[in-house]
């Protein structure tokens, strides 16, 4: 009878020490954070990065040539490009050249950002996989920007006469047309008056011109 009481004792202290087991491994299952609420929507990430960007509207102008923004729905809406100001306003450009030369008339660097020629999306301009192709772009610049390097590998064979790129490539071929924009209003060419307004048109002549423009 006692070996019979002893062998009860023991299984219930071993039924007790198994519950506590379980108790304690929900307890700490429960404790731990679930990966959705630490997780943020692609475009909860993109409005965090860069919550200025804006789209241009219908009667948007590009700020240096005055000549028209296209949209995203747009053929060459994918060579559009906005800067944000450090005064936080923004100011759109048909090509992406016409940004940096806005910035020599303004002595102020932007915050540069260029559409992932794929998506449409905006990517800063000093992270993009930057391609040089025969494409006709506003400005006859040529550039088409990638967010991934092989996106831009993919349209390079597609292509056939693109090369990759880089932006010292983009920033040479914008001040050369630059300087002769300055050069030809030094002959009294200029399109508009002051500083400010000296791009008021690109010359028919090495500066670029819209499709079907004379």
């Amino acid at each position: 009878m006692k070996s019979f009481y002893l062998a009860a004792v023991a299984l219930a202290a071993v039924l007790m020490l198994g519950a506590c087991g379980s108790e304690e491994a929900t307890g700490e299952t429960q404790a731990s954070p679930t990966q959705p609420e630490t997780t943020n929507t692609i475009g909860e990430t993109k409005e965090a990065a860069h919550p200025q960007l804006e789209e241009p509207g219908e009667d948007t102008v590009c700020e240096y040539c005055q000549m028209t923004v296209y949209n995203a729905t747009h053929e060459l809406g994918a060579f559009t490009a906005q800067g944000v100001k450090a005064d936080g306003s923004n100011a759109f450009f048909d090509d992406v050249g016409c940004m940096l030369n806005q910035e020599r008339v303004d002595g102020e660097e932007m915050e540069k950002f260029v559409r992932d020629y794929n998506t449409l999306e905006w990517i800063p301009l000093e992270e993009a996989v930057i391609v040089k192709s025969g494409l006709k772009t506003p400005m006859n610049y040529g550039f088409a920007f990638f967010t991934e390097l092989s996106a831009a590998d993919a349209f390079i064979q597609q292509q056939g006469d693109a090369q990759k790129s880089d932006l010292a490539a983009v920033d040479a071929m914008s001040y050369e047309r630059h300087e002769m924009r300055m050069e030809k209003m030094g002959e009294g060419h200029s399109h508009g008056e002051g500083a400010e307004n000296m791009e008021h048109g690109h010359s028919h002549g090495g500066d670029g011109m819209k499709d079907g423009e004379e």
